[in-house]
């Protein structure tokens, strides 16, 4: 990190967060071919099923995500700041949803995203421009290594875990029943 150039360092950042989150994405929900057919050869990129669709101001350190998967839609945040990752889950407020009653039904889901080095929190929120809608907020905190924009590993490493961590969020909501698409739950995006 000592000899990038600050340049350098915030095209590192633009790429992470609109060119390589995006297309790990798409692969949070993907078909997988019968056992013992021909299809073993597909690729991950005729198989994906997930659509991103992508919010962002160049030159700044977040990007906000609208992940098309399962049959809904997840809101998502990453922020980065140079090897600092935070990643937020907004999920509508609806149906008497607070941080309360969806912090317990993901402590398993929690286990599993701290062991990978994240620490996990919750907070009920108002939506960022409007404070009509109400959000429960789950925030993800994790230190990659200093040289992070400079290690392709660290960065395939990270970004296939904000992929999981997000895979497994969204069917561990399926399987609660969880609405998470602002759009389905009425909310302006």
């Amino acid at each position: 990190m000592a000899g990038m150039t600050l340049e350098t360092a915030l095209q590192r950042i633009e790429n992470f967060l609109t060119d390589q989150l995006p297309d790990a994405f798409r692969a949070t929900e993907y078909a997988l071919p019968a056992f013992d057919s021909e299809a073993q050869d597909t690729g991950l990129a005729e198989a994906v099923r997930s659509k991103v669709e992508l919010r962002h101001v160049r030159g700044a350190s977040d990007c906000t995500y609208l992940v098309h998967a399962f049959g809904d839609a997840l809101l998502v945040q990453v922020q980065l700041n140079v090897f600092r990752l935070v990643v937020v889950y907004r999920v509508p407020a609806i149906n008497a949803l607070d941080v309360a009653a969806l912090e317990p039904r993901l402590e398993r889901w929690r286990i599993g995203a701290q062991h990978a080095g994240w620490t996990i929190g919750w907070r009920d929120a108002l939506g960022q421009h409007d404070p009509s809608p109400r959000y429960v907020e789950t925030y993800c905190y994790a230190f990659a290594a200093p040289n992070f924009l400079e290690d392709p590993l660290q960065q395939l490493y990270w970004r296939t875990d904000i992929l999981q961590m997000t895979r497994y969020f969204m069917l561990e909501m399926k399987r609660l029943q969880v609405t998470l698409s602002p759009r389905i739950a009425g909310f302006a995006l």
